[in-house]
């Protein structure tokens, strides 16, 4: 599992971000006190997320070893668990300014790893890094782009910045992994890519998000703008990947096409 220590051999040395997070945002007292609670609650449920990643990241670091992948692509996803208990750190703490007290970790949450049954193990664990990187952090990208672009309030941009940067370079790492290997590996790939789709893709939609429209301006955006931008990661940049690799992405094309039903 991942230490819950900020590593000072990270990306920056121990400290949460390049930048120091905004001391002061006049937008925040102007709230009503629940409409602070809502997006302290957002920003929260936020840090138990990222806390999760960090252990799936942990998972992702040791498949890429075990499969001999090149030691750049592993330093990378060992970084990467160190990125995503910043990402912890800072949710939190925007969750505290808005809450206007100091709150504690939120709860540990579970980290279930798909079964991917009948496949050898060097299989699976490519599937861990495809699932987690080419689909699950390019749609975070693009997740965080999107609610970005609605967030007006100082704090909560700084903070969705220093996120997004991030998440682009995790989502690298399974790009780079995908690319590296041989033809018959890759094809080995392709039945799986649907299947994990649609199951990332119900995941990021189970999640609720009925927010009031004016919370989108402090990082909490209505459920049809992440709708979107979940759509738009698929057809603009996970699909044209696998097919910029070699990969037949003809199924999940059409499953797009279909909507992207999760059912």
């Amino acid at each position: 599992m991942a230490s819950d220590e900020i590593s000072p051999h990270g990306r920056w040395h121990g400290k949460l971000t390049s930048r120091p997070l905004p001391d002061v945002d006049a937008t925040i007292a102007a709230l009503e006190p629940a409409a602070r609670a809502c997006v302290s609650d957002v920003w929260l449920a936020r840090a138990a997320s990222e806390r999760r990643v960090a252990d799936s990241f942990t998972v992702i670091r040791d498949a890429l070893a075990a499969s001999n992948a090149d030691a750049a692509i592993v330093d990378l996803a060992a970084r990467a668990v160190d990125d995503e208990m910043r990402h912890t750190e800072i949710c939190r703490t925007v969750a505290s300014r808005y809450a206007g007290r100091e709150l504690a970790p939120p709860p540990l949450l579970t980290l279930t790893l798909p079964r991917h049954a009948g496949v050898s193990d060097a299989l699976r664990r490519t599937l861990y890094v495809v699932g987690q990187c080419c689909i699950n952090e390019t749609i975070a990208s693009a997740f965080l782009e999107a609610t970005l672009a609605k967030t007006s309030a100082p704090l909560a941009k700084v903070a969705l910045r220093e996120l997004l940067t991030d998440e682009i370079d995790h989502a690298r790492i399974g790009w780079a992994r995908v690319s590296s290997m041989d033809g018959t590996a890759r094809r080995r790939l392709e039945p799986w890519l649907a299947p994990m789709a649609v199951a990332n893709l119900r995941m990021w939609r189970d999640a609720a998000r009925i927010y009031p429209d004016d919370l989108a301006a402090h990082g909490a955006p209505p459920a049809e703008v992440v709708e979107d931008a979940l759509l738009i990661a698929f057809r603009d940049l996970v699909i044209p990947g696998f097919a910029t690799v070699g990969l037949d992405v003809t199924a999940l094309t059409s499953w797009l096409v279909a909507g992207a039903p999760t059912a």
